[in-house]
């Protein structure tokens, strides 16, 4: 869970650096050699993998991309925290665990069709190589902001 907050923390940071779609289809490129590495995916099982991966990675930066929203509606342009009253703290509260809920299916049935098709000794892995990739991720920018 810690990831995942990392994870968003730099996709929201990312998100006023550029054009969302080709700032996505980047990490996409370097996102595709890390993962066929790390799961030591043949070329048979990456022909098998993709597909499926990619399918459902559109969904997820789908909800990301409805979660983004949800944190424009707290903060403002200058992040300061926007004054929300009971009603509609309440109500952002349900979207966000709607999103909760709806990442968590995602990912159940994603790691459900991928092991129809492919080890399940590979992709237990999967979530664990997916946040590797995020850490390094997260610290190529600091380097990149800092330097």
């Amino acid at each position: 869970m810690k990831k995942f907050i990392s994870i968003l923390v730099l996709l929201v940071c990312l998100a006023s650096y550029g054009q969302t779609d080709e700032r996505h289809e980047r990490i996409k490129a370097l996102k595709v050699p890390f993962i066929t590495e790390e799961l030591e995916l043949t070329p048979a099982e990456a022909e098998k993998f993709w597909p499926i991966y990619n399918s459902y990675d559109k969904r997820m930066h789908d909800l990301r991309e409805r979660e983004r929203e949800l944190f424009k509606e707290k903060f403002s342009r200058s992040g300061s925290k926007n004054k929300l009253s009971e009603s509609q703290a309440q109500n952002l509260i349900e979207k966000y665990n709607a999103l909760q809920k709806e990442k968590y299916q995602v990912e159940r049935e994603m790691l459900k069709d991928l092991t129809q098709k492919l080890p399940a000794s590979k992709m237990v892995f999967l979530p664990e190589v997916e946040r590797n990739f995020g850490r390094k991720l997260w610290e190529e920018y600091k380097k990149r902001k800092n330097n």
